[in-house]
């Protein structure tokens, strides 16, 4: 048997929760719109807000890591 070796993305669960929260859909349609699976205008909003929200987390981990 051959194992999956596809490694699972991991998104910020409270950027997803906001985002499904401020546009009315479900979590779901979120993931699916930052993996680039949905393709509608409404999926590219909700995309382009994930990464501008989701950026500063990631530039502050690596400051963090930076300083150590």
């Amino acid at each position: 048997m051959d194992k999956n070796t596809q490694k699972r993305l991991s998104y910020n669960t409270q950027i997803i929760k906001v985002l499904s929260k401020s546009y009315q859909v479900s979590e779901y349609f979120v993931r699916e719109c930052v993996k680039g699976n949905k393709k509608s205008l409404t999926a590219d909003e909700i995309k382009k807000k994930y990464n501008e929200l989701n950026n500063p987390t990631l530039e502050k981990i690596k400051e963090f890591k930076n300083e150590k």
